[in-house]
């Protein structure tokens, strides 16, 4: 998997469009969650872009201190679903890490965990900082990981 890092700017329209409707299809087509996907914070955040065969097959937005929390954090991780289980998120989750950590290295990283990828977090150091609770429906936790 080929994986680039881009901030808003850098994304050309053809690159936004099929972010955008990667990241419809998962979380409001697949998980059947209606909600106002487009929140204003691509804007803010760097894009990390995981492409296999020259298509878009894995994604995560990184985004600076006070925008979605006071922390820096990940989050809109995806993965095409004919693209699980072959190690792609794993890639994908650690670059986006390791350019969180570049871009906010005095700051910890916040995330908001689906309760099945709470191990899959917790494998790259994130704490469990909540209880379980539903976001559209679907259940949650907060994790955080220290700044190093």
């Amino acid at each position: 998997m080929k994986i680039e890092s881009k901030n808003f700017e850098q994304l050309d329209k053809n690159e936004l469009y099929d972010v955008l409707a990667f990241r419809e299809k998962i979380f409001v087509v697949e998980q059947e969650c209606a909600y106002q996907e487009l929140d204003h914070f691509d804007q803010q955040s760097t894009h990390i872009l995981g492409y296999s065969q020259n298509e878009l097959v894995a994604y995560a937005r990184v985004l600076p201190p006070d925008t979605v929390y006071t922390q820096s954090s990940i989050g809109r991780v995806a993965v095409k679903k004919e693209a699980r289980n072959t190690g792609f998120g794993r890639l994908l989750f650690k670059a986006a890490l390791e350019e969180a950590q570049r871009l906010y290295s005095d700051q910890n990283i916040k995330i908001q965990a689906q309760i099945y990828l709470e191990e899959f977090y917790a494998s790259f150091g994130f704490k469990t900082i909540s209880e379980p609770y539903p976001d559209w429906g679907i259940w949650h936790v907060d994790m955080i990981l220290e700044a190093r």
